[in-house]
C-alpha cells in the first residue's frame, strides 16, 4: 500500500471557515457603502433628468420662433405622481418633439429612480407674465427643485 503525502490533502475545514468568515466581514463592511453609492448615483440621475426638462423649457421660452399661447395653468407643465412617474403635459411634450429638443420617449415623461425623490412634489411650469410680457419657468413650492425668478424670456405673445 502506498503512503499518502500530507501535502496532497487540500484545504482543511478550518481554512475554509476562515475564508468564509473573512468574506462575510468584507460584505458586512462594504454593502452599506455600495448601497449609498447606488442611491447617490440615482439621485444624480434624477437631478440630471429634471435639469434637462428645465433647460428644454427655458429654450422654448426664449426661442422667438416658438409661439406659446397662454391658457390653462397646466398647459405647459411637468409634474410627478406618487409612483415617481414624471408627467409632461401634452402641449409641452409636442413642443419638445417638434422643436427637436427631446425624443418622443423622453418628451412624454419618465420615471424617477431614487428614494430621495419619492416624496418630492415636482411641479414645473411655463407661466406667462403679462406685466413684463415674458414667459418664466417656475417651480411650485415644495418641489425640491431650485427654480426661481425670470429664467428665460419668450419670443411669442400669448
Amino acid at each position: 500500500m502506498k503512503k499518502q503525502n500530507m501535502n496532497d490533502k487540500g484545504f482543511s475545514l478550518v481554512e475554509l471557515i476562515i475564508v468564509i468568515a473573512i468574506m462575510a466581514i468584507l460584505i458586512v463592511v462594504l454593502a452599506p457603502q455600495y448601497l449609498r453609492y447606488v442611491e447617490k448615483s440615482r439621485v444624480s440621475s434624477d437631478q440630471t433628468t429634471i435639469v434637462e426638462y428645465i433647460n428644454a423649457m427655458q429654450v422654448l421660452a426664449a426661442d422667438p420662433d416658438v409661439t406659446l399661447t397662454a391658457g390653462a395653468a397646466d398647459k405647459y407643465s411637468i409634474k410627478n405622481n406618487t409612483s415617481n412617474t414624471i408627467t409632461v403635459s401634452s402641449d409641452l411634450s409636442s413642443l419638445f418633439v417638434s422643436q427637436g429638443m427631446l425624443d418622443s420617449t423622453t418628451a412624454g415623461g419618465g420615471k424617477l429612480q431614487s428614494t430621495a425623490y419619492s416624496t418630492v412634489s415636482l411641479d414645473i411650469r411655463l407661466v406667462y407674465d403679462s406685466t413684463n410680457k415674458i414667459w418664466n419657468v417656475e417651480a411650485a413650492s415644495g418641489s425640491g427643485v431650485e427654480v426661481s425668478g425670470q429664467l428665460a424670456t419668450a419670443g411669442g405673445t400669448p
